[in-house]
């Protein structure tokens, strides 16, 4: 029965959800990014699947929990697979790594391999490709102050199982509001603490988080992520070995390779608080290799809406300084 009366709940603007932009385009939606992943693969079933080497430890063990097997493959210098054109029934999970990546480039892979998985966990404005062969997997929680959340992405006939329980995140939310009061650091541990109920399968995406994500103003966030990235593309320019374009649509980072064994600590000591990717990849390939080097030297620098065009003068300024 309908309630009557009571206390006001909390307000949320009721808008358009990102992906509502694209009529032609299937959308589910799940509790994380890595069971959205989990979830394409149950769809496509795979013959045989191919991912990379260079990824979050999380997304493996989300593809193993489901019963799935794969093979990992290398990137090359321009961080594309390092690897032979697919075989019937073969599907590859390509990262959108940066959210740095090209509209032709992205194109470029989904010809190239046909079967493609694109996980853009880190380019969740990128538009997805809608050629009925791909999947598209999105995580906005990256992007985003919210509790969960997942998105897959998709057009054609294929179809997609939401025969999963419904997530109900309300408990686990109160980091968010914490962080408003008291800041980010001190809510640090409920999200981490957030984070570990994420691991509990693939679930439905919670009404809560459902909500929140029609409450967004999706341009405003994306072109003040853009901003921030273009000005550290310009002080970066001649000090970033990384060697890639600069492109995409407000990427999740700005993607900063300087081989300086002790760089790293001196910019966190000045308050710029950056991680070190995927770390234990450095016990599990060669020393000379693509993910190797990245995993030892490279600083994801925060472009996100917190932050205005004058923050990223003075964060550069900092690094720079560190340099000299």
């Amino acid at each position: 029965m309908k309630e009557y009366g009571g206390y006001l709940p909390l307000e949320l603007n009721r808008g358009r959800e990102l992906f509502d932009r694209y009529p032609d385009a299937k959308v589910a939606r799940f509790n994380s990014g890595r069971a959205s992943v989990a979830a394409a693969v149950g769809s496509v079933r795979p013959r045989k699947l191919y991912i990379p080497h260079y990824n979050c430890d999380v997304v493996r063990q989300a593809l193993t929990d489901a019963g799935f097997q794969y093979d990992y493959y290398f990137l090359n210098e321009d961080m594309e697979p390092d690897l032979d054109d697919l075989r019937e029934g073969e599907w590859l999970l390509y990262v959108h790594y940066f959210g740095t990546s090209s509209e032709e480039k992205i194109r470029r892979i989904a010809a190239r391999f046909k079967n493609v998985i694109f996980d853009n966990t880190q380019a969740f404005f990128a538009a997805p490709v809608l050629d009925g062969n791909c999947m598209n997997v999105y995580s906005p929680r990256k992007f985003i102050g919210l509790i969960d959340g997942g998105y897959l992405v998709w057009s054609g006939s294929r179809e997609v199982s939401e025969d999963y329980p419904q997530d109900v995140s309300w408990e686990r939310g109160g980091f968010l509001l914490k962080s408003i009061e008291l800041g980010t650091n001190a809510a640090y541990q409920d999200n981490l603490c957030s984070k570990i109920c994420l691991a509990d399968g693939i679930k439905k995406m919670s009404v809560l988080t459902r909500k929140m994500l029609q409450a967004v103003d999706y341009d405003d966030l994306a072109a003040r992520r853009d901003r921030n990235y273009r000005v550290l593309i310009k002080r970066f320019r001649d000090v970033n070995r990384l060697g890639l374009p600069m492109e995409g649509a407000a990427p999740f980072v700005y993607p900063l390779l300087i081989e300086d064994p002790e760089l790293r600590g001196k910019v966190v000591a000045n308050k710029i608080y950056t991680p070190q990717w995927w770390k234990y990849l450095l016990e599990e390939v060669p020393s000379d290799s693509v993910e190797a080097r990245l995993s030892k030297w490279l600083l994801p620098l925060p472009v996100d809406h917190r932050y205005t065009e004058q923050d990223m003068e003075d964060m550069a300024d900092i690094i720079l300084s560190l340099l000299n």
